[in-house]
């Protein structure tokens, strides 16, 4: 049976809310399946960030998970698609 965990991402996603994500990505991670980050709040994205999802989508392709991001803002959605991460996370 697959897994289906949701992640709901912060305001500010940075190099300060790391912590955070990395322990609900790894208990996301335990059992395969989708993850799917939540991203109605999120509202800022930085480098940190994206290299913080970048590492997640390789943990998560290793594990046969994947994530999916959904409810994008505008702001945030053009800074992941200035960095290309359509091309190996799925998002709307």
């Amino acid at each position: 049976m697959s897994n289906l965990a949701v992640i709901r991402m912060p305001k500010r996603f940075d190099y300060s809310s790391s912590a955070e994500f990395n322990n609900a990505m790894a208990a996301a991670l335990e059992h395969p399946g989708t993850i799917t980050l939540d991203c109605i709040e999120l509202e800022y994205i930085d480098s940190a960030g994206i290299g913080l999802l970048v590492m997640s989508q390789k943990k998560a392709q290793s594990r046969q998970s994947k994530i999916v991001l959904t409810n994008l803002k505008s702001s945030p959605k053009e800074i992941l698609q200035l960095a290309n991460l359509q091309k190996i996370i799925d998002f709307n």
